[in-house]
C-alpha cells in the first residue's frame, strides 16, 4: 500500500478503537514519508487512544514541528502532558493555544482543570467561568462552578451558576441541592424550601440534607417537620448540626428541658465546643434561672480558663 493507502486504513483502525492497528498503519506510512503530518497526527491519536501519552507526545513532537501552529494539536499535546502530570509542559501548551485562539473551549476546559485539580478554585474560574459564555449548555461545569462559589459563600453567583444548570436540565439532583443550599445561604429559606423537598425525595437517607433542610424549615417555623429530620439524621450518625438543630427546635416548640438534654449531649461528644456551651448556658437560664446559667460557665471555665466567649457570657449575666 502506498502513504495514503496506509493513512485512510490507519483512519478506519482509529475509528473503530482498533488502535492498536491503527497504529501499525500509521507507523507503516511514516517509514514512507516520516513528515507526513496527516499520519504524524493519526499516530498520535492513535497511541492517545491506547492511553500511552509518552507514545502520543513523542508523535505530538514530530507533528507540532511540521505544523507549530496548529491549535488542536497544541492542545493534544498539553492534554497528553497534564496526563503525565508535567504540570509546566501542559501549562505552556494550553497557554500557546489560547494566544493563537482565545476562545478555544478546550484549552479554556484544559487550563481550568488543571487548576481545579491543584486546588487552586480562583484561577479555574478565571477559564471555566469564560468558556460557559461561550457554552452555556456544559451542565456539569456549571454545577462545578456553583460549588466553588458556594463553598467560598459567594451564595448569590452560586445560585446564578445552579439557576443556569436546571435550566439545561430541570431534574439534574446536583444542581438541585446547590441551588438549594445557595438559597440558604442568602437568607431566601421559603424559595429555597421546594428544591430541599425534592432533595429529600431524590436522597432520603442523605444526612448532610435532612439536616440542611431541618434547618430551613425551622427557620420556617415547620417545626413538626424539621423535628422528624433532626431526628432521622441522629439516628443515622450523631452529627453536630443536627443534635444543634434539635435543640434549637425544641426551644421554638416550647421544650427547653428536652433542648437542654439535647445540648448537653453534643456538649459531651464536643466538650470544646462553645458555641453549644452559649446555647445551653442561655437556655439554662430560661429553664433553671440565671444562677444555673452562671454556675454552668463557672465550671466551663475552670475547664477551660480564658475562653473569652464564656467569660463574656458570664459577665452578662452578673
Amino acid at each position: 500500500m502506498d502513504v495514503k493507502e496506509l493513512i485512510e486504513t490507519g483512519e478506519s483502525h482509529r475509528r473503530r478503537k482498533a488502535f492498536s492497528a491503527a497504529v501499525e498503519s500509521f507507523s507503516r506510512a511514516l517509514e514512507l514519508e516520516p513528515k507526513n503530518p496527516l499520519a504524524l497526527r493519526g499516530l498520535a491519536d492513535a497511541y492517545r487512544g491506547l492511553r500511552d501519552y509518552p507514545g502520543c507526545i513523542r508523535a505530538m513532537e514530530r507533528f507540532l514541528a511540521e505544523k507549530p501552529r496548529d491549535v488542536s494539536a497544541l492542545v493534544r499535546m498539553a492534554d497528553a502532558q497534564k496526563r503525565m502530570k508535567n504540570r509546566e509542559e501542559a501549562l505552556r501548551f494550553y497557554q500557546q493555544a489560547l494566544q493563537m485562539s482565545p476562545d478555544n473551549r478546550h484549552a479554556l476546559m484544559g487550563l481550568g482543570d488543571l487548576h481545579y485539580h491543584e486546588k487552586n478554585l480562583e484561577k479555574a474560574l478565571d477559564y471555566w467561568e469564560p468558556l460557559l459564555k461561550l457554552d452555556p449548555g456544559l451542565v456539569t461545569l456549571q454545577t462545578m462552578v456553583g460549588n466553588i462559589h458556594r463553598k467560598q459563600l459567594r451564595f448569590a453567583q452560586a445560585r446564578d451558576a445552579f439557576q443556569a444548570a436546571l435550566q439545561n436540565e430541570p431534574a439534574n439532583p446536583y444542581a438541585i441541592f446547590g441551588m438549594a443550599d445557595a438559597l440558604r445561604g442568602l437568607g431566601e429559606f421559603e424559595q429555597a424550601a421546594p428544591y430541599w423537598r425534592i432533595m429529600l425525595k431524590l436522597d432520603p437517607e442523605n444526612q448532610q440534607v435532612m439536616s440542611r433542610a431541618g434547618d430551613c424549615f425551622l427557620r420556617l417555623g415547620i417545626l413538626e417537620e424539621a423535628e422528624a429530620l433532626f431526628r432521622k439524621s441522629l439516628t443515622l450518625r450523631f452529627e453536630k448540626p443536627a443534635a444543634r438543630g434539635l435543640a434549637r427546635t425544641y426551644l421554638r416548640m416550647g421544650s427547653p428541658d428536652k433542648a437542654v438534654e439535647c445540648l448537653r449531649a453534643l456538649l459531651d461528644r464536643n466538650p470544646d465546643d462553645t458555641q453549644t456551651a452559649l446555647l445551653l448556658a442561655d437556655t439554662l437560664a430560661e429553664t433553671s434561672g440565671t444562677e444555673s446559667a452562671r454556675a454552668f460557665l463557672q465550671q466551663e471555665l475552670e475547664r477551660r480558663p480564658d475562653t473569652r466567649e464564656l467569660e463574656k457570657a458570664l459577665s452578662r449575666l452578673a
